[in-house]
């Protein structure tokens, strides 16, 4: 018995002697001070309850400072004056106005726009409705000059004459301002008659005689204005 003593003894000498060498290690290598020895004290006098509960404490604590914080900053703003909140609603009724202005501006812009192209529409029908009425006058016109007696008796003599002398009575016509009538009387001749006239004015005026020509090409198809060429 006395021997296992002894035994203890000597492991218990040699297990303090381990943690004295520990603590001088650690306090010379400055990972130990009184500090935290005083830390490692206090971690020790207390349960992980007891811990826990703290912490836990020490949250809500928390949690609640924050509400009251937030409390007292709300209570810290300075509230909005009549005379504030009254600039406020004359500053977004100028904003309204001003929104309200630059919406009818773009609408009579469009309304501006419309108006050209409906007018623009309108002077394109009545041009168009023009030229119909000219066209069906120009053709009346045509039909009742060819048709009539006198014409025919004219037209008669001028396919009697020579080429040359029908080709001079035709170019009065012409200085006279009458090119229309001219090409009617080209235009009711016979073939032959015509195709000689014509080779006349173009030996004298190759001008002239392809401004007739054309003008038998759309003769019925509208009017012609009545002038000289060449």
């Amino acid at each position: 018995m006395r021997f296992l003593w002894n035994i203890l003894a000597v492991m218990a000498v040699a297990n303090l002697l381990a943690l004295v060498g520990l603590l001088g290690w650690l306090k010379a290598s400055g990972r130990l001070d009184g500090e935290r020895l005083r830390e490692v004290r206090l971690a020790f006098a207390k349960t992980t309850e007891e811990r826990k509960a703290e912490e836990v404490a020490a949250g809500a604590k928390a949690e609640e400072d924050q509400k009251l914080a937030a409390e007292q900053a709300k209570v810290g703003t300075p509230p909005v004056t009549a005379a504030e909140a009254l600039d406020l609603k004359i500053q977004l009724s100028q904003l309204d106005l001003a929104r309200l202005e630059a919406i009818r501006r773009e609408v009579g812009i469009l309304q501006d726009t419309l108006r050209r192209e409906r007018q623009a529409v309108e002077a394109e029908r009545a041009a168009l409705k023009n030229e119909r009425d000219e066209f069906e006058r120009a053709r009346k016109e045509v039909a009742e000059t060819e048709g009539s007696v006198q014409f025919k008796k004219t037209l008669a003599t001028y396919e009697a004459l020579k080429p040359d002398r029908a080709k001079m009575a035709l170019e009065q016509l012409i200085q006279a301002k009458q090119v229309d009538q001219a090409v009617a009387y080209l235009n009711a001749m016979q073939e032959r008659s015509r195709s000689r006239i014509i080779d006349e004015f173009l030996k004298g005026d190759p001008k002239l005689a392809t401004d007739l020509l054309e003008r038998l090409r759309v003769r019925g198809m509208a009017r012609v204005p009545e002038e000289t060429s060449g």
